[in-house]
Parts: C-alpha cells; sequence; structure tokens
C-alpha cells in the first residue's frame, strides 16, 4: 500500500474506503507536524486536529478537473486554518 499513488487512495477513499483515508491521513502527518510546530503548545493539539479534519474534508471533495493539485489544495487551506488560529 505504501506505494500506491495519491490519486489511487483518494480514488479509493472517496468511494468510501476508510483504510485508503487513514494511509492519506499518515502520508500527510510529517507536513501536519510541520505547520503544528509553530503553533504554541498548547494550541498544537487543537490545530493538529483542525488540520486532520480540513485534510479529509479536501479529500472527500476534491475534484481531478481543478486547475491545481492536491499538495497544492492542501498547503492553501492549510495556511488559512493556521492564520486563523493565530
Amino acid at each position: 500500500m505504501k506505494d500506491e499513488s495519491l490519486r489511487s487512495l483518494i480514488l479509493r477513499a472517496k468511494r468510501g474506503d476508510s483504510d485508503a483515508l487513514a494511509e492519506i491521513v499518515e502520508r500527510f502527518r510529517p507536513l501536519i507536524k510541520k505547520y503544528t510546530r509553530q503553533a504554541a503548545e498548547r494550541d498544537a493539539h487543537d490545530l493538529e486536529q483542525e488540520l486532520v479534519m480540513r485534510l479529509i474534508v479536501l479529500v472527500r471533495s476534491y475534484r481531478e478537473e481543478l486547475p491545481y493539485g492536491f499538495m497544492e489544495l492542501v498547503e492553501r487551506e492549510w495556511e488559512k486554518t493556521r492564520r486563523r488560529s493565530k
């Protein structure tokens, strides 16, 4: 499963595959940690949970015909979330 493409995982997750969704979250875990490192310790856990929730929403609503990739969408949305949490 580690070699499965992100696109394939997203398609599976959109069809309700919880294992695929869990794999996506794990693949993004290092990036989530990077974003939360900048938050105050007491806020880091809340921000981490919010970013995971945003990721899940983005997976479920992502459309391939968008003019930008999934990774760009995630980073854009997370940056908005991080700014709001300051």
